[in-house]
């Protein structure tokens, strides 16, 4: 599988392999309306690989960057929470968390922006699959879960950064790009 190649594989446009399996993510992000992404090519992708299988590579990715975007997938495309249990049993143990945190951050910031991010994507929730395995109770705020979960996210992967901020990040990044897109198409 490409996603397991050593980085230091070159590939026909000179960058590292692992370069070239983030631009075709990103290119097939851009396909699904998430073009906040930087890339190092203008390569456009054709089609976009399956729901669940598109969740895994993303998840698997070494860039924290492409990474954290299944947040946008999700936020973006709702309909995609139907291919996470699929897409669970692609991953190893540690992807796996990876992924039942960034969906329960998903399913939370949709929650917290549900006024911006009604302007542009049609009425469907994610439902809350992993908040109750996580911990998190449902009495307390999204702002509250949120917190909660960046704190769960740091002990669960012993990676001490702002959680919080990063899944913010994303979904404000997510939502500037398409208030972008509307003024520039007016």
């Amino acid at each position: 599988m490409e996603h397991k190649t050593h980085s230091c594989i070159k590939s026909d446009r000179g960058l590292p392999r692992s370069y070239m399996e983030e631009e075709r993510l990103v290119a097939e992000l851009e396909l699904l309306g998430i073009r906040y992404l930087s890339r190092y090519t203008s390569d456009q992708a054709e089609r976009i690989r399956p729901p669940d299988v598109l969740l895994a590579d993303l998840v698997r990715q070494p860039s924290a960057r492409v990474r954290a975007a299944v947040l946008a997938v999700l936020l973006a495309h709702p309909e995609y929470a139907e291919a996470v249990p699929t897409a669970l049993q692609q991953l190893g143990p540690a992807e796996r968390r990876t992924l039942r945190l960034f969906y329960t951050a998903a399913v939370l910031l949709q929650q917290e922006y549900a006024g911006r991010l009604r302007s542009f994507v049609a009425g469907q929730w994610l439902p809350d699959r992993f908040a109750v395995d996580l911990g998190l109770s449902d009495a307390a705020s999204p702002r509250e879960r949120l917190a909660a979960l960046g704190r769960q996210h740091r002990q669960q992967t012993q990676v001490y950064v702002n959680w919080v901020g990063t899944y913010e990040n994303v979904v404000r990044c997510l939502i500037r790009s398409w208030e972008l897109e509307v003024q520039w198409n007016q």
